[in-house]
């Protein structure tokens, strides 16, 4: 599998309407404004597949991508200080309970984490949602680029040591420089594979 032949399917708000061809799924989530559609661009060496927003919260429904014509990269709404209302935070929420509960083709969940913040409540709390039926995790500490040696040494020590994972679920990520790009690229594969 090369992920490069991507292709935008479409933006879903109601679980009805998701494809149902049964394609195996990645999965991307994290907060507001984190840099998931920066990373989706990078991994697909595109520059614009993903719309990268400048508001937080500009994600509102589930976006798939179908890749090689053999699977799905879904990215989830982003959770977090998105400038929207209770309401339709909640609708995010259903929509997202839905999804989890009822698609049984997700592979492995993509959790991208902002480097500059490291863990948060948010974060720690999605990991305990969606763990329960999906164990395959790996987590991308964005915007490593903005961090000097010694502090991705930290952020990258600290969250290991929080979510008591191997090292070879995490990697540090830049979507200025593509540092961590290869190796995301090779977990979705083997995600897949299994």
């Amino acid at each position: 599998m090369e992920l490069s032949n991507a292709v935008f399917i479409g933006s879903f708000y109601q679980i009805e309407q998701l494809p149902l061809d049964g394609f195996p799924q990645i999965v991307f989530a994290g907060r507001s404004n984190v840099g998931k559609s920066s990373l989706i661009n990078r991994i697909l060496n595109r520059k614009n597949l993903a719309h990268v927003a400048k508001t937080p919260g500009k994600t509102r429904a589930l976006n798939f991508y179908e890749i090689d014509r053999r699977c799905y990269f879904v990215d989830l709404p982003g959770y977090g200080f998105a400038r929207v209302s209770k309401q339709e935070q909640l609708a995010w929420r259903n929509l997202i309970d839905l999804y989890i509960e009822h698609t049984k083709t997700i592979k492995g969940v993509i959790h991208v984490i902002d480097s500059r913040r490291g863990l948060t409540a948010d974060d720690l709390e999605l990991i305990n949602y969606i763990r329960a039926p999906y164990s395959r995790f790996f987590w991308v500490l964005s915007k490593s680029d903005k961090l000097s040696n010694q502090e991705k040494k930290n952020v990258y020590t600290d969250t290991l040591d929080r979510l008591n994972c191997s090292p070879k679920d995490i990697v540090l990520f830049s979507a200025v420089d593509g540092a961590g790009v290869n190796d995301i690229r090779k977990k979705i594969i083997e995600m897949l594979r299994k």
